[in-house]
């Protein structure tokens, strides 16, 4: 399912960066967008819209707070991304409890969480509709866990996750 995401995702924001390319002699005066801010722009134009993520199926499965805004949704998304995104299986609504602007804006609160010994990764999972912690190990989860409160982080809306220890790359 991650391996999915991932790909879609890659996909997702190479045709949609791409599509968005200036024309020649004027790219070093404008910047591509970021996965998360095309995200955030489909959160703009469709308050509520939370990720989103391909299904075993082919459906796109798109995190919603307001299910029935399923049309305008799939309207930003088209939009943001192009026609060509959502997928000939069609799209799907599901019940998400939180905005991408919500999980975008916790998710860079959490990223002082890299300081703390242990924390490996933190990030927007918009296939879960939660922010991921990573750690090295379990015994890292209640050090985790209390930083979380402290930074005011809704705790249900992330996910710590044991991704093992950072290995560096051999030169």
């Amino acid at each position: 399912m991650l391996v999915e995401v991932v790909a879609v995702c890659a996909c997702v924001a190479h045709t949609a960066t791409a599509a968005a390319l200036p024309p020649a002699g004027q790219q070093s005066e404008t910047r591509m967008p970021t996965y998360d801010e095309l995200l955030l722009q489909v959160d703009k134009q469709a308050p509520g819209f939370g990720g989103m993520f391909i299904e075993s199926d082919g459906r796109l499965a798109v995190y919603m707070l307001d299910t029935t805004r399923q049309a305008v949704t799939r309207a930003a998304i088209e939009l943001v991304f192009g026609k060509d995104r959502v997928p000939a299986a069609g799209m799907r609504a599901v019940k998400g409890q939180y905005s991408i602007s919500q999980l975008k804006g916790w998710a860079d609160r959490a990223g002082r969480l890299l300081t703390v010994p242990g924390v490996t990764i933190v990030d927007m999972d918009e296939g879960k509709n939660r922010v991921v912690v990573g750690i090295d190990s379990a015994d890292r989860t209640r050090a985790v866990s209390r930083e979380l409160s402290s930074l005011r982080i809704p705790r249900n809306a992330v996910l710590i996750e044991v991704i093992g220890p950072i290995k560096p790359v051999a030169r």
